[in-house]
């Protein structure tokens, strides 16, 4: 047996420009044929066919309505025995109950007809073949006010109502009788239009967000503008109030970062009034609040939160609030919201990865330091930001004494640990501008930006007193031997400084090591004289 859609687009394809959509489109358009019925108090003959998958509570209450209103309902199914039916249907006096144990073989998408005195139309649809990518189901919709082509729909329909149940052939044609039009109203047939225009338009629109929301994610693997390209596409599209993306610490349920998007003509919010839910979240992220992950609510008018899931782990929520008197997410809208987070959970993934490659392309694995080969690329844009902004950039480069002896006489686990004690006291002792880095082996090297050769020597005494202060199990007391050399005043070049430091660092050394020494510029050329 055919659908209907098939036999409609058969018989009047001429007539049709099948439209694709999503499920949520072709339900809400469904809706809307039933609105005509019930908000205009049609003694309409309805013929519908869907699965009765939805929320029970809400599809069996305005089922009863559009029963009640109508003068017959008939409504083609599945029988008990399909897997994504979540209520069944009670036939009354008003509504007849069609199952069909082949019906989702015949019918891959829903339909509706409505008969009237002064309106009929119909709407069919079909479900294009699974690309087996888990994207959303795509539908091709047709509909029509031509009564030619709803009396087609009706012959076809008649037939099969007549196939299982033969009795109900008289009540059927009386009942068609009675709803046969006279004078359709353009009224009717123009608000309906109207409605399944902006539907269409509406979501057309989404598409294009959804679609501009993946190039701009997919057009980088740094997370933070990820973050914020997502959630600002993400509050235009849906002309929201505010909307906000948190991320989790990896394996936490502690915000990592959040960005957040306001829309631009909002005024300065009351500061009496209560905080919004948004405001609860930024509050997280100061720790202010319980450090749980959001869930998925619907709790409060024009709220909507969506968890952020990779590989059934929530790593972050998209909140979105809008204070629009009556505001309802519509289901289009849940699903773009639903789509771009699934988007962003592979985009963070993704992103996360990179971070990961590239930390451990440019830091020591042993001391978590920065690398040599970044040690140099660093310190040339230093003495390029130095040059450009008339200002000093300062090296100190320390060796371990007697890291041998340490490796000979305790093993090399303990030489690893006085590595690490070493990058340890350097992080905790300078700025965050600063920049550490495992030269090789036993050697360090901290770039200072904006530090002369005073504040650089004082830098280095007091890193070297901090090695020297702790003892470490097995070995006792670590020492470094530290050369300090400063850009542009003693060294002229890159390579300049980095000879200079380590000429600097053996004259340490040369002195009874544990001790900070420095080179002028014309110390170091008297050396190489």
């Amino acid at each position: 047996m055919y659908s209907l859609f098939y036999v409609l687009s058969n018989q009047h394809g001429e007539e049709f420009a099948p439209v694709r959509c999503n499920e949520q489109t072709i339900m809400r358009l469904v809706r809307y044929f039933e609105d005509v019925v019930t908000e205009n108090k049609l003694s309409a003959l309805v013929i519908e066919g869907r699965c009765p998958n939805g929320d029970r509570a809400r599809e069996s209450e305005r089922l009863a309505i559009l029963a009640e209103v109508a003068r017959q309902l008939y409504l083609f199914t599945c029988d008990g025995d399909c897997n994504t039916r979540t209520w069944n249907p009670e036939a009354t006096q008003r509504l007849s109950i069609l199952e069909e144990c082949d019906y989702h073989a015949i019918e891959t998408g829903p339909f509706i007809l409505v008969m009237d005195q002064r309106f009929c139309g119909v709407l069919a649809s079909y479900a294009l073949p699974d690309d087996g990518k888990n994207h959303p189901r795509t539908y091709e919709m047709i509909w029509t006010f031509d009564p030619n082509a709803v009396f087609t729909a009706i012959e076809y329909l008649m037939a099969r109502i007549n196939a299982q149940r033969p009795h109900e052939r008289l009540r059927f044609g009386s009942v068609l009788n009675a709803s046969t039009p006279h004078s359709v109203s353009l009224r009717l047939a123009l608000s309906l239009t109207t409605k399944l225009t902006l539907l269409m338009q509406h979501q057309n629109e989404l598409e294009i967000a959804i679609n501009r929301i993946s190039s701009a994610i997919s057009s980088t693997l740094e997370l933070e503008s990820i973050l914020q390209n997502a959630v600002e596409e993400v509050g235009i599209a849906l002309n929201a109030r505010r909307a906000a993306l948190v991320l989790w610490q990896e394996g936490t349920s502690k915000p990592e970062g959040m960005s957040v998007y306001e829309r631009p003509d909002e005024c300065d919010p009351d500061p009496r009034e209560a905080a919004s839910p948004l405001d609860e979240a930024a509050s997280a992220e100061s720790g202010q609040i319980a450090d749980q992950p959001v869930a998925e609510s619907n709790q409060l008018p024009g709220l909507l939160e969506i968890p952020i899931t990779y590989r059934n782990s929530v790593i972050g929520v998209l909140a979105i609030e809008d204070d629009s008197p009556g505001r309802v997410w519509e289901d289009e809208e849940l699903l773009m919201a639903q789509t771009v987070s699934d988007q962003l959970a592979v985009a963070i993934s993704h992103a996360r990865l990179f971070r990961q490659v590239s930390t451990q392309a440019m830091t020591d694995a042993l001391t978590g330091l920065y690398n040599h080969r970044y040690f140099q690329e660093r310190l040339e844009r230093e003495m390029k930001l130095a040059d450009r902004n008339n200002d000093q950039v300062s090296l100190i480069l320390l060796d371990i004494d007697h890291l041998k002896r340490i490796n000979d006489s305790h093993g090399h686990r303990s030489g690893d640990n006085a590595l690490c004690h070493v990058a340890t006291v350097m992080q905790s002792s300078v700025r965050e501008v600063d920049i550490c880095a495992r030269y090789g082996g036993e050697e360090f090297v901290l770039i200072l930006p904006q530090c002369g050769r005073d504040g650089a020597i004082a830098v280095a005494e007091r890193l070297r007193e901090a090695i020297a202060s702790t003892n470490l199990p097995k070995i006792g007391q670590v020492t470094a031997s530290v050369g300090v050399a400063t850009y542009p005043y003693a060294a002229k070049s890159k390579e300049e400084l980095i000879e200079m430091a380590d000429r600097a660092m053996y004259l340490a050394k040369a002195a009874g090591r544990n001790r900070v020494r420095t080179l002028m510029h014309h110390q170091y050329s008297s050396l190489n004289s």
